[in-house]
């Protein structure tokens, strides 16, 4: 039997495990050599609210978005869309609200 290989584009790639995007912030914060304090001091924000944010405890904002876009380069919009891609994925994984839609979707075909 033959094996057929689909190749994938990026936007069709997910994680299994939710990734939030703190860690691709911490992953950078630590390419660059930087450490959290000096990042929070860096864009005028408190080293507690920065670690939460890498810790995923709290999602990334418009506001530090734009912030940590004029630290790094990296747009804010990038920093945005992953924080939502985040989001979708833990709500998808979300037992209770996937058997609310699968209702709804059930409720909706027969109209």
């Amino acid at each position: 039997m033959e094996t057929i290989n689909k190749i994938y584009a990026p936007h069709e790639l997910q994680p299994s495990v939710p990734i939030h995007p703190g860690e691709i912030l911490k992953d950078e914060l630590a390419a660059r050599g930087m450490s959290q304090r000096k990042f929070a001091a860096l864009i005028g924000g408190s080293y507690s609210v920065l670690n939460e944010i890498i810790n995923g405890k709290r999602p990334i904002t418009t506001e530090y978005a734009l912030k940590i876009e004029a630290a790094t380069g990296i747009p804010a919009h990038v920093w945005l869309n992953m924080q939502s891609a985040y989001n979708m994925q833990v709500a998808r994984q979300n037992r209770k609200l996937s058997a609310m839609l699968e209702s709804i979707r059930k409720a909706v075909a027969v109209l």
